[in-house]
């Protein structure tokens, strides 16, 4: 047999079996995707209920529309959930485990954003012994820089506060309002990367946000069920998770440049090269950190805003007069799992595809959620307000293609770089909604 027909026959079906795991990674992310917001409300609205039934039983208790479906402590919670999970990966060592020096390190960290966290913190250190146990000699070696580990805890806290004000968005509003505020989010980065960065792009990319910002205003002028708290909670996250994505990239450079100066220095100290050059610090690995020390730094924040309605539900149980949480805590549970798997499923697809049908899935994504979340909750849905939504996510699929079209034409970093550049800067874009 010819082997030259042989390897022509075999590479069209390599290359459909590669196209049909795409497919099926794309359609997985849509699903946790999708799954994840419906849980949530549904967990929001429940817990809504549940809390005015209670206040109503307290004569001198009252409760706002807001913290009534108690957004911060689902937050809480769900960090807690995707926490666990990354411990469970670390534990099976399914995912390289971060050692006991490390842990130490971000514990400080968090402790000098978070006064309230130092008795936790202590008290997490009592483990060191056990991650030292668990951990080889060759692990221990790969300790990151404290400046490391302070970028770290700097997107752990944009990341909180963009998630919990998402959550906020969600519960004051249909999940329809809530992605269509969130499509304004390129021109919170934009702006944020001229800020901070002082990177200015091309014209014509920023010409491409006014379709965004129009369909946006436009779709808000159309709702029929307006928020402002919704409204600003929204626009809150979207600044919060644009300072989380020029944070990302600035890790990402200097992670770059200290790449580059190894591989041109002979004499760099062996701890710094394994740890440059090992797998610890990956993408979803830092995720991972990131999600644990937002769990630390959420609890204090749910406890300080919503302490008293959970108080509340306590005494009311431990009377014996509280309401069965069983169906509300799954939800909440399930969503905690579903936004969690979401970003290791983002992950994945990332290093499957190209940037631009990344582009393509995130756009096609937010519609596949906003059509789900019309069908399952029967949200009204004005003329005004479908133009406005499709005109806005339109804009930001011709954003992130023009964006990408003229970022490559200004590439003239190494291929490694731009590989790594790109995958660091997609965790700002890995929340759910």
């Amino acid at each position: 047999m010819n082997p030259r027909l042989s390897a022509n026959t075999k590479m069209p079906i390599d290359v459909l079996r590669n196209n049909f795991r795409v497919i099926c990674l794309f359609a997985l992310w849509f699903a946790l995707n999708i799954l994840y917001n419906i849980t949530n409300k549904w967990a929001l609205e429940d817990v809504r209920e549940k809390v005015i039934e209670a206040a109503s039983q307290q004569n001198d208790f009252e409760v706002s529309y807001l913290s009534s479906s108690l957004p911060i402590t689902i937050g809480c919670i769900q960090f807690g959930i995707g926490s666990a999970y990354a411990c469970f990966l670390w534990l099976l060592r399914i995912r390289p485990v971060p050692h006991a020096d490390e842990l130490s390190r971000g514990m400080t960290v968090v402790k000098r954003n978070c006064i309230g966290l130092v008795r936790m913190i202590r008290s997490a250190q009592l483990t060191e012994s056990f991650r030292i146990a668990i951990v080889s000699p060759r692990e221990r070696s790969n300790i990151p820089s404290p400046a490391t580990l302070r970028d770290t805890s700097k997107i752990a806290v944009y990341h909180t506060f963009g998630q919990l004000c998402t959550i906020m968005s969600l519960s004051t509003n249909s999940i329809s309002f809530a992605h269509v505020i969130k499509a304004m989010e390129p021109l919170f980065s934009a702006v944020a990367s001229w800020l901070v960065l002082g990177q200015v792009m091309n014209i014509r990319v920023y010409m491409s946000l006014l379709p965004v910002v129009f369909g946006v205003a436009l779709a808000c002028a159309g709702a029929k069920e307006f928020s402002w708290v919704s409204f600003w909670s929204g626009m809150g996250s979207n600044a919060f998770f644009a300072m989380r994505g020029v944070v990302s990239k600035t890790v990402m450079e200097k992670s770059v440049s200290q790449r580059a100066r190894i591989i041109n220095d002979t004499d760099v100290d062996q701890r710094e090269r394994g740890y440059l050059h090992g797998s610890q610090m990956s993408p979803a690995n830092l995720f991972a950190a990131v999600t644990c020390v937002s769990f630390l730094l959420s609890i204090p924040l749910a406890l300080i805003s919503e302490g008293s309605i959970l108080k509340m539900l306590a005494n009311q149980s431990a009377e014996k007069e509280g309401q069965d949480m069983s169906q509300t805590l799954a939800y909440i549970i399930s969503s905690g799992a579903f936004h969690y798997l979401n970003n290791e499923v983002m992950y994945v697809t990332l290093s499957k595809v190209h940037p631009i049908t990344l582009a393509v899935g995130n756009t096609a994504k937010r519609v596949f959620i906003i059509v789900a979340g019309v069908m399952v909750f029967s949200t009204p849905v004005t003329v005004e307000t479908a133009i406005g939504a499709t005109i806005g996510i339109g804009g930001v699929f011709v954003y992130s293609l023009m964006k990408q079209w003229y970022d490559n034409s200004g590439q003239h970093s190494t291929n490694e770089a731009t590989e790594e550049d790109v995958q660091t800067t997609e965790l700002a874009h890995t929340h759910v909604i």
